[in-house]
This record gives C-alpha cells, sequence and structure tokens, in this order.
C-alpha cells in the first residue's frame, strides 16, 4: 500500500510540474498573447543587456557592417523612419533574415554579396532581431537586433 501513495504521489507531482512548465504558452504553443511586441519578437531568445545596444537615434542612417560571422553593431537603438545599411564588407555572401516572419522585408543572399549593401527601412517602434541563415540561427551565431525607439 505505501508503494502505491508514493507512486501516486510522484504521477501527481509529476502532472503539476508539467502544467507548471507549460503556463507560459497557450495550447498549440504559440507565444503568450499578453506579451508586449517587444517580448513577443524576442520570447525564446538569449536575454540582451540594454546596455549593449549602441544608441543611434539621432541619425538618420544607420550603417550596419557585415562581416564573415558578424554583424557590427550587434545590437543598435534608432528612431522610427530610420534607414539601415547592411553593408557587406566580408568574402562571403550573406543575407538578414527576420526572427517574426513579415516584421520586415528581408534581405536575401543575392541582395548582399561581397562589396554590396542593401537597406531596410525601420518605420514601427519595437525590437527587431534578425540574423543571417547562413552564418548563425536567432539565438547563436551571426544574430544581432535593431531596436526602434519610440518617437
Amino acid at each position: 500500500m505505501i508503494r502505491l501513495r508514493s507512486a501516486g504521489f510522484f504521477v501527481l507531482a509529476s502532472c503539476f510540474v508539467l502544467a507548471v512548465s507549460c503556463a507560459g504558452s497557450n495550447s498549440a504553443g504559440s507565444p503568450d498573447p499578453s506579451a508586449s511586441p517587444g517580448d513577443q519578437a524576442t520570447q525564446g531568445l538569449p536575454e540582451v543587456p540594454q546596455s549593449k545596444f549602441v544608441d543611434k537615434t539621432s541619425l538618420p542612417e544607420v550603417t550596419v557592417i557585415v562581416k564573415d560571422n558578424v554583424y557590427s553593431p550587434q545590437y543598435i537603438t534608432v528612431s522610427p523612419g530610420t534607414k539601415v545599411v547592411f553593408n557587406n564588407q566580408g568574402r562571403n555572401p550573406h543575407n538578414v533574415i527576420p526572427v517574426q516572419k513579415g516584421a520586415f522585408e528581408q534581405i536575401a543572399t543575392d541582395d548582399l554579396q561581397p562589396d554590396e549593401q542593401a537597406q531596410v527601412i525601420f518605420d514601427e517602434p519595437g525590437m527587431y532581431p534578425y540574423y543571417c541563415s547562413l552564418h548563425g540561427t536567432p539565438k547563436a551565431g551571426m544574430n544581432g537586433r535593431v531596436q526602434v525607439a519610440e518617437s
């Protein structure tokens, strides 16, 4: 009888742990709809402290240097309407893919060959994480974020 109670307790405790771990998403595993847009864009990504963002809010155009395996600066804060130019100074082709599909128009590999540049204009405040699908993922390797400040 004691073994049966122990097994029942184990099953009950396991169900509780499972329920608590699933509390952050809905039944489809989608992001929490009550999270802010910036939180939704970065949900599941490593946290980046605000101190890592380079403030470029006073500039109408900002250049991000694209080299092999790195965007520089990796994290920038801009004002709404800022043109961000991705300038490939590396030896390899690259791309710029938004982590959230449709957050901005992606820059295809054909448009970011060595010694080429392409641009994106960020009009709406929010967080826009991106990555190079050839040399990184949203969580590691070649990735970055554009944070558009409130106007």
